[in-house]
This record gives structure tokens, C-alpha cells and sequence, in this order.
């Protein structure tokens, strides 16, 4: 090991040895023992190997030794290594064996110190005749572990040796107490031993030794934590070192295979106190002063655990506990299952004696083998709920999935499974599906109270579960407590949250009891339905104050609890449809920030909506984004009925992209029936008709929003707001040339709209727009783009300005024209989509323009050139295409090439005909 920091150790004892040298002065080699001391790993052995090297050079004898832990109770075994390493005659060496042999027997028959002097003063006499030969070192390398009766011959011979040029080096480690106090202290009497205390390395040897081995600009990045990972032991340090050489470049130290062996290798040559105390520090956790600390260990008389610090415990225990997270793995990983388990638990029942929370509890249970007492099962469904309440979801998994393994009483654990539900929900809603059963027939038989119900409820909601939903809450309301203003609050907010998410399910069951008007009852509900409160308002009213109380409500909402999250999605809902796209979009971004690397419903939940918001901006490159995002968080059937929000987000992006590949595939997801039960459908119909009315299958588009018209009226929920129905339905029937019912379509949904919703009335005079002609249809466009301005949706506005290009161009004002072309190409450009072409015009016969409708769209073309392949098949010539696209004749000229080369035809005529079989 190479010495850093021992500088100064070494001289002391190359100071030493001079003083042998110079032995002619007795009063000079005054105090024959120094002894090397410091903790376990700090390169004390290193040092002596030095130090042998140096009196080798200066012409000494070194005779040295080892001791070691499993030869302690070995009598004599020090000296006969000392022995076998000294320069004797054969008779001698003889002479000597024959008695080491003796005292062997003899120590080992009858330990009596007093009886046995003699054999001790024969012994130690041999070793003073030995080094009056001449210079002598001898120099035993933990010597903490000797056995007694070497120790005792050392000791002779230290008290003997006086005028002789003898020096005896000793190591040892930092001990607690030591092994063979009485002959320890005869040893190391202060008035013969000097002390040369090795320490752990400061920072800066720390930065040496890593240099050394890992080079100068690795060692500067590493340095710092290396240090406070190690505590500067060497050992460790160079452990350190070989998982970085292993593990490979980096700006953190690894603590691998060899940082863990080191770790048990010190711990295993310090005293057994220092392992059986890191090992309980690591079960517990705390600190070294903790009052479960002595109890776990099970002291002894006259063992203090205040004993083992850093110095005895090689640098790796401090007052807080143990040195770092990955010394405390090491020890784990060293223990087996069953010592394990037993401190686990030992543990856990000191600390559930002691009256600490479940929280404290239920990390020690988890690793407990068998849960045998009824109160651990309470301790971990404490700790799992607590965990909930405070928004750690995957702590509460574990603490319930146990305890529900465990669990025998039949009401324990039905409160069990409801809470797993709601964890595993916040997680992975498919994953609370199969304890829904369990929780339903706990309710059944009276095992769960209301509250407790509320969770599973809402997740049969979400999975569209509805009929066994209505019938656990009509089941709580026929055995709910009828003064009970809790259990009145949480069934009123059950069917709201019912009639909200499945406006068309029949609400049955007893009337709302009078504790349901109780004025505290009322603000409890109040609380808990905010964001259906604000939904509603600027659904049905439009109420401009709707926008900051969404946002005064969001502002005091943590994502910890279903009520939470349902509150804050329908409060970035009602801002999303209150055209607060900035506001809206700002709070899911802090909303989601909140929740990273927490829970993934809520995660996927905010990343749709952000969708959504992206999607109304027009930024349809973002918002099929998003929508990824929010999909591929959680699996198709784990998103339940709320999948028809972020999948329609995807499919109307999509559509308006022109990629229809994905798009159809988008489609062939598959969605719950439930879905066309709830509001979320109605967005999945509207998207889906607007990709049969894109795709040419107005028919298909019509039934798709008539349908939504259907439901709406039926759910009393009619609203604009909501979904455009009837703008979107004009709009198919225009392109099915039926001009009358399209016009009177649009303009009943134009009454209906309030003044404060720009957003859909724009993109309702787009629709009117196409059924009238010159000045009329001007008008209504230039009221369309003006609207659409102010609502930011960057979309509907390319595609109005697009249209008032080709009406000014009908009219003959060709400036006019090109400017608002050029503006719907750049709005155009900003969203991503592709280039535009006006929306075709009914004429008053009910037929449609042939030069606007009837564009072949053909496979393998895009939708510019297919427009292109139309016209030129028409008999138009590449100028007049050019005039009626906005575009250059040298630019339709290269697409009729690409045309021509894409469908194998080499004439106008050809592509006529080919278009004609297309048809």
C-alpha cells in the first residue's frame, strides 16, 4: 500500500533506530517499546514493512511477527515466529523449541500467570540472551490479537533490556478494550512505550493517494466525495480506486465489489462489538446514540457502545450512524436472511414498545419474515395510509402489499385493499383493478365505511364500471349513519362525481337526507366538488370570474389525493375551455412539476391536458407530442374511459398533420364502451368525425357529430363550449352538397353562442361563409379571421385565412388575394401542417364547384398534388393552376414531373383517364 501522510511516522521511527545504532548510551535507548497505533486499514502495516526495508539498509536485524485474531488463544505463537526468523545455533534453536514446547503445554494445562513465571523468566531470559548478540528489532504487527504468554515474555524482556541495543516495534489497531488488559498495560506502561498514532487521511492525502492512482484530473473530481464516503481510510480509498478503474471514467466515485469487500474486511479485523454495532446502525438507520442501539445489541457488563467511534471502527462509524449509504449496503448485504429478519423485527417491536409511529414501524416490518401480531398488520396499513396522505405512493404499495399477504381479519383487510387500490392507482390504474372486486364485496358486507369506499368508487368510474359503482353507493346510502355529516359529504360527492363523469346514468336511490343541508355538511361538499363547481361555471355560463377562481383553486391543490387531482383537472379543464390557454398551459406545467417522480396517473392525466391546451394553440406538432407522452405513461386499458382525452387530442393532430397512416392506426386503439358514456367521448367522436371529413367520408363525419348531438341533448349538456356539434356537423353536409340544412345547422349554432365564445363563432362563420357568395361570403370570413385571432387557435385561422384568399381571388381582387394567402401559408407554416387549399363552396343548386369539389385524392400523392393532378387532368393549363394555387408555373411545372413519375403516365390525357378509373 503506498504511504501517504506517514512521512513524519516514518521518521520517528528511522529516529528510533538511530538511537540503536548509537546503543553505547544507555540513557539514549531509555524505553525499548514504541508502538504504532490507529484504526483498522490506516496503513500500519505498510509503515512497519518501511521501516524493515530502512533496517535492513542501516544493518540491523529485524525479527518480525503477525498475530491474528484465530491464534490469539495459541500459546507462545508470537515468540516462535520471532524465533524461527532469529539468526541461532542449532543447539540453541533446539534448546529452545524443546522449551517453547513446554510453556506450550503448560500455558495451555494451567493458566496461572504466577504458577507459570518461572517458565515465563526462562522463556524471556533466552530472548534477552538473544539480543545481546547486537542490534535487534523486534517488531509484532497487531499485537492486539497476541496470545497472552508471548505478550508476557515480550514484557520480560522489555523490563531487561536496559544498555542493550534492542528496539521492539508493536502495531496495533484502536480497540475498545483490550483482549489481555493486566499484560496489555505491563507491556505498554507509559514510563517504556513511545506512541506514534497514525491518523485517517486528511482531504488532501485523500486527493495524493487518488492521484497516484487514478491521475491528477480524475482525482480533483472524485476527491471530495471519496473523502466522505471513506473517511479517509486508505483501505477504502484504494477500494475506491479499483472500482473506478473498473467501473470506468466518471465524476463520482464507484463503490463496487471492491469498495464492499473492503468495508467487510475492516469491519471483520476490528472487534466484534464494532460489527455487531454497524450492523445494527445499518438495521435501524439512526444514529450511533439512539436508545435502540444498546438495546439491540444486547451488551454485556462493562461494554459501552459509546466505545465503538470512529477510530475504533476503522473511520466507518460516526455519531450519526454509519458513514454513508453504501457502507451501510455492504453491511447489509453481509448478514444473512434470518440474522436479518431477526434484527428486523427486534427492531420493529422496540420501537412499536416505545410508542413510534407506524411510519418508523413499517420500514422494519417489510423485511420481517412472518407478521404475526395483529399489530403490525395495523402498524404497516397506518404506515401505507400516512404514506398516501403524504403523496409517496410507492412507499404505501409496499408497506400495504405486505401487510395484505399477512392479513387474516376479515376487516382489516378490506381497509387494506381499498387503500392498495388507491395506491396502485396513483401508480398504474390497471393495477387496482383486481382488488376492486375484493373492496365491492367489503362494502357489501359492511366492512367499509364510506370514506374508505370513495377511492375504489371512483376507480369502477374510471374503468367504466358503473352499474357495480351505482350499487356500492346505494348500498352506503341504505346503511350510511343518518346523522352523520362525514358519511353525508362523502355520498354526495360520490354522485356528483357520478352524474359528472356518466351524465347520462340514472341517479337512483333515497332522497338527499337533512344532515345533506347541514351547513358544515355543505361547505365539506363545496370544498371537495371546486372543480366541478368551476367547470360548470364557464361551461353553461361563461362567467368571466371562472379563470381566476380556477386559478385560486390550483393554487392551494397538492396531487396527493383523488379529490385533488379530479379538482385540479376539471380546473385546467374549465380554463382550457374558458380559452385561458396561457393560463392553463402554465399550471400544467407546475402542477407536473409537482408530481415528478411521484405518481404516473396524475403525471399522464397533466400531459393530456397540456395536449389539449397545444392542440387549441394550433401547435399540432406539440400537441401529438404530449399526447404521446401522456398515452405511453400508462397502458391502454390502465387509462380506462379517460383514454378518449389525450387519444383525441393525437388523432385530431394527426389529422390536421395529414398523416394518415398514424392517424388510422390511432383509431384502431381500443377504447372502453364506457367511453361514449362520459364527456371524454364526445372529444373522441368529435376527432374521429373530423378525420372522416378530412379523409373525404363526410357521411361517416356526420354520424359521428350527429351522434354527439344525440348524447348531449340527452345529457342535458348542449353546450358549445363542449363540443362545437352542430358547426361540425354544417360542415359535412356542405360537403355533401345539402347547402339548406348546412346553412340553417350553422346559423342555430351561431344564435346559441354567447358573445364571450370567439373561438367557436369564428370557426362557425367559416362554416356559413362556404353556403353564401361575394360580398356576403367576404364578410363572414373576415369575422371568422378576426375571432379566430383572438382565441389563438393558429389552425382554424390558416385555414379561414385560406379561404378569404380564395373568395378575394373569386372576386377578382388578386392584391388582396396574395397577401391573405401569404399570411394563411406562413400561420400555416407556424402549425406545421401542410399547405392549405380553400374550403369548397356550395353553390345554390345544392351542387358543389367541380374547380373547388372534385379533387381526386389519390394513394402515393400528397394533397397539393393531387389538387395539381386534378386541375392539370381538368384541361387547366400550369399558369392557370399556378394563378389558382398562389404558387409559381416553374413549381406546379416540378410537380407535375413528381406526378407523372409517381403514377406512371406520360400525358395529360393518361392522367385524365386515370383519374377517371381513381373516381
Amino acid at each position: 500500500m503506498t504511504l501517504t501522510e506517514r512521512d513524519r511516522q516514518l521518521d520517528i521511527l528511522t529516529h528510533r533506530l538511530n538511537d540503536l545504532l548509537r546503543a553505547d548510551n544507555p540513557s539514549v535507548t531509555s524505553g525499548p517499546v514504541t508502538v504504532v497505533t490507529g484504526p483498522v486499514g490506516t496503513g500500519k502495516t505498510s509503515l512497519l514493512q518501511a521501516f524493515a526495508r530502512r533496517c535492513a539498509e542501516a544493518g540491523v536485524n529485524f525479527l518480525g511477527a503477525s498475530a491474528s485474531r484465530s491464534e490469539r488463544t495459541v500459546p507462545l505463537e508470537i515468540v516462535r515466529q520471532l524465533v524461527r526468523r532469529a539468526p541461532l545455533t542449532d543447539p540453541t534453536r533446539d534448546r529452545l523449541g524443546r522449551l517453547l514446547d513446554r510453556g506450550a503445554l503448560d500455558w495451555s494445562e494451567t493458566p496461572d500467570d504466577e504458577a507459570l513465571a518461572p517458565l515465563t523468566a526462562a522463556i524471556g531470559g533466552e530472548l534477552v540472551a538473544l539480543a545481546a548478540q547486537g542490534p535487534l528489532v523486534l517488531a509484532v504487527d497487531d499485537v492486539h490479537h497476541a496470545d497472552a504468554p508471548s505478550l508476557r515474555c515480550l514484557a520480560y524482556l522489555a523490563r531487561r533490556v536496559t544498555g542493550l541495543a534492542v528496539l521492539i516495534v508493536l502495531t496495533e489497531a484502536h480497540r475498545t478494550r483490550p483482549w489481555h488488559p493486566t499484560v496489555h498495560a505491563e507491556l505498554m506502561q507509559p514510563a517504556r512505550a513511545h506512541r506514534v498514532r497514525l491518523p485517517l487521511l486528511s482531504p488532501d492525502g485523500t486527493y495524493r493517494l487518488l492521484a497516484d492512482r487514478l491521475g491528477v484530473p480524475v482525482a480533483r473530481r472524485v476527491t471530495d466525495e471519496a473523502h466522505r464516503i471513506s473517511g479517509g481510510n486508505p483501505l477504502l480509498l484504494h477500494a475506491l480506486a479499483d472500482d473506478h478503474l473498473t467501473g470506468g471514467p466518471g465524476d463520482r466515485p464507484v463503490t463496487g465489489e471492491a469498495f464492499r469487500e473492503a468495508v467487510l474486511s475492516c469491519l471483520y479485523r476490528c472487534e466484534h462489538l464494532v460489527l455487531k454495532a454497524a450492523r445494527v446502525l445499518a438495521v435501524t438507520g439512526g444514529p450511533k446514540d439512539s436508545p435502540l442501539v444498546p438495546l439491540l445489541l444486547d451488551l454485556p457488563g462493562g461494554l459501552d457502545v459509546r466505545a465503538v467511534d470512529v477510530s475504533t471502527s476503522a473511520g466507518l462509524v460516526t455519531e450519526e450512524g454509519l458513514r454513508h449509504p453504501a457502507v451501510i449496503r455492504a453491511v447489509l448485504d453481509s448478514m444473512t436472511v434470518e440474522e436479518h429478519g431477526r434484527l428486523q423485527r427486534a427492531t420493529a417491536c422496540l420501537l412499536h414498545d416505545d410508542g413510534a409511529p407506524p411510519a418508523r414501524i413499517a420500514p422494519h416490518l417489510l423485511k420481517t419474515d412472518e407478521l404475526d401480531e395483529t399489530w403490525m398488520i395495523q402498524a404497516l396499513l397506518d404506515a401505507g395510509e400516512q404514506a398516501l396522505a403524504d403523496g409517496d405512493a410507492d412507499a404505501a404499495r409496499q408497506y400495504l402489499r405486505r401487510a395484505n399477504r399477512d392479513a387474516t381479519d376479515d376487516c382489516l383487510r378490506a381497509r387494506i385493499r381499498s387503500a392498495l387500490a388507491r395506491a396502485e392507482w396513483r401508480l398504474d390504474p390497471q393495477a387496482a383493478v383486481p382488488h376492486l372486486l375484493g373492496v365491492a364485496t367489503a362494502v357489501r358486507a359492511g366492512h367499509l365505511s364510506s370514506r374508505q369506499a370513495a377511492g375504489p368508487i371512483q376507480y369502477l368510474l374510471w374503468h367504466g364500471q358503473t352499474d357495480r359503482a351505482r350499487e356500492l353507493v346505494r348500498h352506503l346510502e341504505e346503511r350510511a349513519d343518518r346523522h352523520d355529516p362525514q358519511s353525508a359529504t362523502d355520498l354526495i360527492v360520490m354522485r356528483s362525481w357520478l352524474t359528472t363523469l356518466y351524465p347520462g346514468t340514472p341517479v337512483d336511490g333515497p332522497a338527499a337526507r337533512p344532515v345533506g343541508r347541514d351547513p358544515l355538511t355543505l361547505a365539506r361538499v363545496k370544498g371537495q366538488l371546486r372543480g366541478i363547481a368551476l367547470l360548470g361555471a364557464v361551461l353553461e355560463r361563461g362567467e368571466a370570474s371562472a379563470a381566476e377562481d380556477a386559478d385560486h383553486v390550483l393554487a392551494t391543490l397538492r396531487l396527493d389525493d383523488e379529490t385533488s387531482i379530479w379538482n385540479a383537472v376539471c380546473a385546467v379543464s374549465a380554463l382550457i375551455y374558458a380559452d385561458r390557454l396561457d393560463l392553463a398551459g402554465e399550471w400544467c406545467e407546475r402542477l407536473d412539476h409537482d408530481a415528478t417522480g411521484r405518481h404516473r396517473t396524475p403525471r399522464a392525466l397533466l400531459a393530456a391536458l397540456s395536449a389539449a391546451v397545444a392542440g387549441r394553440r394550433g401547435d399540432l406538432v406539440r400537441a401529438r407530442k404530449l399526447a404521446e407522452v401522456a398515452l405511453s405513461r400508462l397502458s391502454p386499458k390502465g387509462w380506462g374511459v379517460m383514454i378518449g382525452m389525450p387519444l383525441a387530442v393525437r388523432l385530431r393532430a394527426l389529422t390536421g398533420l395529414q398523416e394518415w397512416e398514424e392517424a388510422a392506426a390511432c383509431l384502431r386503439t381500443p377504447v372502453p364502451a364506457a367511453l361514449f358514456e362520459t364527456p371524454f367521448g364526445l372529444h373522441y367522436l368529435h376527432a374521429r368525425g373530423l378525420h372522416a371529413l378530412a379523409s373525404g367520408n363526410p357521411e361517416a363525419a356526420l354520424a359521428d357529430f350527429q351522434l354527439c348531438g344525440q348524447l348531449m341533448t340527452s345529457w342535458r349538456l348542449d353546450l358549445s363550449a363542449l363540443v362545437p356539434w352542430r358547426t361540425e356537423a354544417a360542415r359535412a353536409l356542405r360537403h355533401m352538397g345539402r347547402r339548406q340544412q348546412a346553412e340553417k345547422l350553422v346559423r342555430e349554432e351561431l344564435d346559441r353562442l354567447r358573445p364571450d365564445q370567439v373561438r367557436h363563432r369564428g370557426a362557425a362563420l367559416r362554416v356559413l361563409a362556404t353556403v353564401e357568395e361575394g360580398d356576403d361570403r367576404i364578410r363572414h370570413l373576415r369575422s371568422a379571421v378576426r375571432l379566430l385571432r383572438q382565441s389563438g387557435d393558429r389552425v382554424e385561422l390558416a385555414h379561414a385565412l385560406t379561404d378569404l384568399g380564395h373568395a378575394y381571388q373569386q372576386v377578382g381582387d388578386l392584391r388582396q388575394a396574395r397577401d391573405v394567402s401569404r399570411c394563411a401559408r406562413e400561420v400555416a407554416g407556424e402549425c406545421g401542417i401542410p399547405v392549405l387549399r380553400p374550403t369548397s363552396r356550395a353553390h345554390r343548386n345544392g351542387a358543389t364547384d367541380p374547380g373547388d369539389e372534385a379533387i381526386v385524392l389519390l394513394t402515393g400523392l400528397n394533397d397539393t398534388e393531387s389538387r395539381v393532378a386534378t386541375l392539370a387532368a381538368q384541361g387547366h393549363t400550369n399558369r392557370e393552376i399556378a394563378e389558382k394555387m398562389f404558387l409559381t408555373v416553374s413549381a406546379i411545372e416540378q410537380r407535375l414531373t413528381r406526378i407523372y413519375r409517381k403514377l406512371d403516365v406520360a400525358s395529360r390525357s393518361e392522367l385524365a383517364a386515370r383519374l377517371r378509373l381513381d373516381r
